[in-house]
């Protein structure tokens, strides 16, 4: 596949090997599946009590937009470690200030060091962020995401960019690949995600982050 024409954020000529491997790696993932298999894989997920309350929370903070509390988005998103004076300066100047900031700039490194990196670098915190605010763009990446693609000795940032900018060209090329996973969860039990609202990219996501995540 020809990237030259594709837009690399700033990652450079470098990280196309590594965009194009993650790339590789997902379309291998998804060739496995099939709709028995991916309605097991959804089943399993709604019987964790666990997702079953962080759902009800994405659906009110991503899909709905509610005003967030910041202590309580640290503690839905599993953020450990986390100051309070921290989440209190995003419960005082986000809605007012950075969110804009977000939403204008989409410039995930910027904010990340202007924002997030002043008393501990709150990578997973400002992913999850720029997730909630730009769920169609951004996805909420985690150190086991990052682990899943090799991609665990990269600058946390890049990492994400790169993964990123796989998940979009595995879905420009693949929707053939999204679209039994749309059909399964069409079915009215899995209603409370809310699938016709969600984005590819968070379809890609929500899988990686149940598989991996509940490996550990």
């Amino acid at each position: 596949m020809n990237l030259a024409r594709e837009k690399l954020d700033g990652l450079g000529k470098m990280s196309i090997e590594k965009i194009l491997s993650v790339k590789k790696q997902i379309e291998k993932d998804f060739s496995k599946l099939n709709p028995k298999k991916i309605e097991l894989f959804f089943e399993e997920f709604s019987k964790d009590k666990r997702n079953r309350s962080f759902i009800d929370y994405y659906n009110k903070t991503v899909l709905n937009q509610e005003k967030i509390d910041f202590g309580e988005f640290k503690s839905q998103w599993g953020i450990q470690g986390m100051k309070k004076t921290v989440y209190s300066f995003f419960d005082k100047n986000f809605d007012r200030r950075l969110k804009k900031e977000i939403t204008n700039e989409k410039d995930i490194q910027k904010f990340f060091e202007d924002y997030c990196c002043k008393e501990r670098k709150e990578y997973t915190f400002c992913t999850k962020l720029f997730h909630t605010v730009l769920p169609r763009e951004f996805p909420p990446v985690d150190n086991a995401i990052r682990e899943k693609f090799g991609l665990q000795e990269e600058e946390f940032m890049k990492s994400v960019l790169v993964i990123k900018k796989a998940y979009e060209l595995f879905i420009n090329h693949n929707q053939k690949k999204i679209e039994p996973i749309r059909i399964v969860l069409s079915q009215s039990k899995f209603d409370y995600l809310k699938p016709e609202r969600l984005s590819d990219l968070r379809i890609l996501d929500m899988y990686y982050w149940f598989n991996e995540n509940h490996k550990q």
